[in-house]
């Protein structure tokens, strides 16, 4: 891996500091380094440390492209990568990171094991959003996690018809509709109820917000489905949302296709973590609290 492309967390002042301890790491390694303007520019990194590209066009003619942040970092270099093809490695700054699943305090240790041919790509499902408007207009989104067709400021249902691969699936009153790739099943998804996918698993995910009727429940679809849904009633106020990033108003007569993008993004992953580790590290699955008497200790309550 000679040439590495650098994505950071502006806002981190930690995650600043990083992407210069690590530009010098790379130079000393032999590595052509490449990295924003503005992260540049935030980590004082001169033009003969690092090359600067825009972060849509970061990863063209790289090896590897490092994202130091959180999981939202993560999620939005993904779009701007996925085209490229190439492998993109998290570094956790941040809070939880799911995706970003190397941490920082050991990530030169997981970056010579990289260098030295001990890693694994992983192909991560994208999903690609249609809006068609009554006037002919086409919108086109990618996202990562999920798409999300929600009421906005107001906590009110909206009433939408799901159809997939053309066919009749449900009409339905509900907060809103959660369309799901595997990676995406830990997140919004798995707080409103949904299971867990396998991220290796071709499917996506139907995940209706709080419904109406108890009997609407989640549906794994095949991944080369199309799911098409239409809001049924005249509402103001109503959001499609891409990885919670992204916002496009929905229009009255407006119609939205989902499906399986076309590219996908490629993680890479050290072959000594495997995503059970990272699923009982990162969200405590299957933990076991303990006994009343455990979670009663040091309380002061009388155990007797």
């Amino acid at each position: 891996m000679n040439s590495i492309g650098l994505i950071t967390k502006r806002s981190d002042p930690t995650a600043v500091r990083a992407t210069k301890e690590l530009t010098e790491w790379l130079r000393k390694q032999g590595c052509r380094v490449t990295v924003t303007p503005e992260a540049a520019e935030d980590a004082e990194i001169s033009e003969e440390m690092a090359t600067r590209r825009s972060s849509e066009n970061l990863a063209e003619g790289q090896d590897m492209v490092i994202v130091l942040g959180g999981d939202g970092t993560f999620i939005g270099a993904a779009r701007d990568v996925m085209r490229w093809r190439v492998p993109v490695l998290g570094v956790n700054m941040g809070r939880l990171g799911f995706l970003t699943e190397i941490p920082y305090e050991e990530m030169y240790t997981y970056l010579t094991g990289f260098f030295s041919g001990r890693y694994e790509v992983e192909e991560r499902m994208m999903l690609t959003a249609y809006v068609k408007r009554k006037n002919g207009e086409v919108l086109s989104h990618h996202a990562l996690n999920d798409v999300v067709a929600h009421k906005g400021h107001l906590a009110r249902m909206m009433e939408f018809q799901v159809s997939i691969d053309g066919q009749h699936v449900y009409t339905s009153r509900a907060d809103g509709l959660i369309v799901s790739t595997p990676t995406g099943s830990t997140g919004y998804s798995l707080s409103a109820g949904g299971p867990i996918l396998h991220p290796r698993l071709d499917t996506f995910l139907l995940m209706p917000i709080c419904p109406h009727t108890l009997t609407n429940r989640p549906i794994a679809i095949p991944g080369d489905s199309q799911v098409e849904f239409r809001l049924t009633q005249e509402e103001p106020d109503r959001l499609l949302t891409l990885d919670g990033q992204l916002g496009v108003p929905l229009l009255d007569g407006d119609s939205i296709l989902i499906r399986r993008s076309d590219h996908t993004l490629r993680v890479l992953h050290s072959p000594e973590r495997n995503y059970y580790d990272v699923l009982r590290d990162k969200l405590r699955w299957a933990e076991r609290v303990g006994t009343p008497r455990d979670l009663l200790a040091g309380t002061g309550a009388d155990l007797r």
